[in-house]
């Protein structure tokens, strides 16, 4: 009779492990761990509203990136980056591209990864009230654009195609083309001074 039991008790545990799909018991089917991870991915995805999800789309005999239904936004915060979300494009001094939806950049001058923010400007203590005076070129548009954001050696980041620039405070500027600041010395932060104040940067 006790090994009678036995050989029930075993099946009835297998049947238990299968609503545990995430127990390590579960490793024979190769399937199972999979939705677990699935589902955390989808949940973290609609969280954010900007992430790094580009990806290449066929278009003709080319594989570009598709472009996401998110607006093209710059955040110029009190004395501190430039929040760029959208559909952007990155070119750096060396000619690298970086694609992404979601960048933090240097304004200060002083981050050791530029074009992107590394804090710096907490230890240099830089400060701008991150005003937005400049005013706007062209109308709101709704459908998603293209962005893109060159960083001229030794001088601002120049961009082209449609972008909101705007602060907390309520001041915007809707434009498609300019150039940004990156030393953190123009007088006309946000915006580039025709490199007046640029020293390297």
């Amino acid at each position: 009779m006790g090994s009678a039991t036995k050989a029930y008790i075993k099946p009835h545990r297998q049947s238990d492990s299968d609503q545990l799909s995430a127990a390590p018991e579960s490793n024979s089917n190769p399937n199972s761990p999979t939705v677990p991870e699935t589902v955390v991915k989808k949940s973290e995805s609609t969280d954010e509203k900007a992430l790094d999800r580009w990806f290449l789309e066929q278009r003709g005999n080319k594989r570009v990136p598709k472009r996401l239904n998110i607006p093209n936004e710059l955040l110029v915060t009190t004395a501190g980056q430039l929040k760029l979300i959208g559909n952007i494009t990155l070119i750096n001094e060396d000619g690298s591209v970086t694609r992404a939806n979601n960048l933090n950049l240097c304004r200060c001058g002083a981050s050791n990864n530029r074009p992107f923010c590394d804090e710096q400007h907490l230890e240099v203590e830089f400060f701008d009230g991150g005003a937005v005076t400049r005013p706007s070129d062209c109308m709101p548009v709704t459908q998603p654009q293209s962005l893109t954001v060159t960083c001229v050696k030794d001088g601002p980041l120049k961009f082209r195609g449609y972008l909101r620039i705007y602060n907390k405070k309520g001041q915007e500027c809707i434009t498609t083309s300019g150039a940004l600041c990156r030393c953190g010395k123009s007088s006309k932060k946000p915006f580039c001074d025709n490199g007046q104040s640029c020293e390297g940067g």
